[in-house]
């Protein structure tokens, strides 16, 4: 029982600690299950002056304040490809702020995390 314990322990460590990118663990569950929803979400988004598809995906913080929010995006040319390789800092066309980290979920698709209080369209 204690074995069992402590595998849930480490378990749920790793799913609320990953400080790398805090999100990566609950975004492939997700994606496994609802994906098919969530792009249907994504897809019927206007696109705007050649903007890339995208939904809020993921959040964290409190109350205002430390807020990290990673995004659904949707690419259809593949361009975060490279990005998504590198896990590092990086800027991509149409975006003021610099994107902390890329995961694709699939081709075409990624999870795009912005730096601690910045947002798709506002940088701080």
């Amino acid at each position: 029982m204690a074995g069992l314990a402590i595998l849930w322990a480490v378990a749920v460590g790793l799913l609320f600690l990953n400080r790398e990118y805090p999100f990566e663990l609950r975004e492939r569950a997700r994606w496994l299950a609802w994906s098919r929803e969530y792009k249907h979400e994504v897809l019927k988004q206007p696109s705007v002056n050649g903007d890339l598809k995208h939904i809020e995906w993921d959040w964290s913080g409190f109350a205002g304040v430390a807020n990290n929010t990673a995004y659904l995006v949707f690419d259809p040319a593949d361009s975060l490809s490279a990005a998504a390789k590198r896990h590092q800092p990086f800027k991509f066309n149409g975006r003021p702020c610099e994107v902390r980290d890329v995961r694709r979920l699939q081709s075409h698709w990624y999870a795009v995390l912005f730096y601690t209080d910045q947002t798709w369209d506002e940088c701080n």
